[in-house]
């Protein structure tokens, strides 16, 4: 049997998500009997920002009744398609559209600390950013934007800033996915991933921006479930070659690794819940995250745990290093004094000059990948937009991001345009209809191709009508080799209100101030 001040100890070595919107009564019991120590927030959990800052406040309380400790607050908040947090000046471009802007490593400084001291104010302490993953693969379908490019340099120089911004700001950077998940043409959430290139190479390229990160000062890492077999058969995460003979004893990192989701099926389907959690603290990850908050799941892990530690397959010395790494970064960000404040929390959202900051700031990513001349001919056209709307098709996405609709918004400033929503599955007889009216052109918004190829089906109509055809990359600049028959395509890096916007503005001014940052497969 475990004494309590164990079991208080395993506790602190779990980070889980937080069902509804509310911390209900079951959820606060779960977390007191287990000693759940930290929390992870989703878009759910961060509906607005009193709904946030009542969470955090009420989080803060359980882990320090559980465990004597605040907790960590995380959230994804990386900017773009990846956000959490939808509120006013807390909705950022994504990395990749900062690349595209050129935004040096002052201005991602700013943005980081602005962003960081947002985040601070509502009570989350720890922001899952920046993704320093080198997108090396185009094919790659979890990546993309949310990588700053597909050179290590470029990575390095803004998500250095960018970390140094957030921690300046009393947040701690959790860079993600070490050692990299750029390289690979599977999503981790749905499959396994492997990256097979030599451990030579992955030291000068994909390694290089987390080893520089490190040494900056950034107090914490998520890791990525690839396998690496230059270095080991298994996923990163469940790796000791890779998260201590290469992350602590080469690398020097003494801040936490937190796992990515366990639940993911790059784990989930080669071990057990509990087997899996184990490996990961034998490997040499400190905390174990379960973002779906499953309590049948999280149950198992704990036991797991348990039995692990009192057969002497994990030592209490093996809990203690990672305790120890947790109570030191958490006392480096003051983590005690981070008690939401509504107040200041509204006074930074709501700030009309960063609101207008980000707008220009995601104006200026803006890209025109090709023009044969038709961009600067749309005014006084008759032009059918169809555009699926924005929805959860991919993993790390959840139910209450924002939903919209690009072609909805393109008929708000171009009055001569017929407005039809298409369908990510492809041709639907609203769209058959809105193709037998008349028009001079078409604009054709496409999102996420690789997971569905379907939609192109209304492109491939559209190319049969003989108009001219102008592509929205919706998503990725990497889809442009779908769309190679058009007469223009044009990128926004992100299906976000923010990018749409920012893309209508530009059509409107045929003024196009972004430069691809990436190089597009031919």
């Amino acid at each position: 049997m475990l004494s309590d001040e164990l079991k208080i100890k395993i506790g602190r070595l779990f980070m889980v998500g937080v069902p509804g919107t509310k911390v209900s009564e079951d959820f606060s019991d779960f977390c007191l009997q287990h000693h759940v120590g930290n929390f992870c927030l989703s878009a759910m959990n961060a509906y607005s920002t009193q709904g946030l800052c009542a969470m955090t406040h009420d989080l803060r309380k359980i882990a320090l009744q559980a465990t004597g400790e605040y907790p960590f607050l995380a959230i994804d908040q990386e900017g773009g398609w990846v956000t959490r947090f939808y509120e006013g000046a807390a909705q950022i471009p994504g990395a990749m559209a900062y690349s595209a802007m050129g935004k040096d490593a002052k201005g991602m400084h700013a943005v980081g600390y602005r962003l960081g001291k947002i985040l601070r104010a509502a009570g989350c302490n720890i922001n899952d950013a920046p993704v320093l993953d080198v997108n090396m693969d185009p094919r790659n379908p979890i990546i993309g934007t949310r990588s700053y490019s597909d050179r290590p340099e470029e990575v390095l120089k803004r998500g250095k800033a960018f970390s140094a911004g957030l921690q300046e700001a009393g947040v701690i950077t959790a860079v993600k996915h070490f050692p990299g998940h750029g390289n690979v043409s599977s999503d981790t959430h749905l499959a396994t991933a492997v990256n097979q290139v030599d451990g030579e190479t992955l030291r000068k390229t994909e390694f290089m921006p987390f080893q520089k990160v490190f040494e900056a000062g950034a107090g914490a890492l998520m890791t990525a479930h690839v396998t690496f077999s230059a270095l080991e058969d298994s996923p990163a995460t469940l790796s000791r070659k890779i998260m201590t003979d290469l992350l602590r004893k080469e690398m020097k990192f003494d801040g936490v690794a937190i796992t990515d989701a366990l639940g993911m099926s790059a784990i989930a389907k080669a071990f057990p819940h509990g087997e899996a959690a184990v490996r990961a603290i034998e490997a040499g990850c400190d905390q174990l995250l379960y973002y779906s908050f499953k309590p049948e799941v999280v149950e198992e892990a704990f036991k797991a745990v348990y039995a692990a530690v009192e057969s002497g397959r994990l030592t209490e010395e093996r809990i203690n290093e990672s305790c120890c790494r947790i109570t030191r970064q958490k006392e480096r960000f003051a983590i005690a004094d981070a008690e939401p404040n509504l107040e200041l929390a509204n006074r930074l959202i709501y700030d009309e000059e960063a609101i207008r900051e980000n707008q220009k700031d995601m104006r200026s990513a803006i890209t025109r990948i090709w023009d044969n001349g038709i961009l600067s001919r749309l005014d006084g056209k008759k032009i059918l937009c169809v555009s699926p709307v924005c929805d959860a098709v991919r993993g790390v996405e959840e139910s209450l991001r924002q939903t919209l609709s690009f072609a909805d918004i393109f008929k708000d400033e171009f009055e001569n345009c017929i407005a039809c929503v298409s369908s990510l599955d492809g041709m639907t007889e609203e769209v058959e209809r809105a193709m037998q009216e008349e028009f001079d052109l078409a604009v054709v918004g496409i999102f996420d191709v690789n997971a569905k190829p379907q939609q192109l089906e209304v492109l491939r109509a559209m190319e049969k009508k003989g108009k001219p055809i102008v592509a929205v990359l919706l998503k990725s600049p990497y889809e442009a080799r779908e769309v190679s028959g058009c007469n223009a395509a044009i990128t926004g890096y992100g299906y976000t209100t923010l990018a749409v916007q920012a893309i209508v503005s530009a059509m409107k001014a045929n003024d196009y101030q972004g430069v691809l940052p990436v190089q597009l497969p031919v």
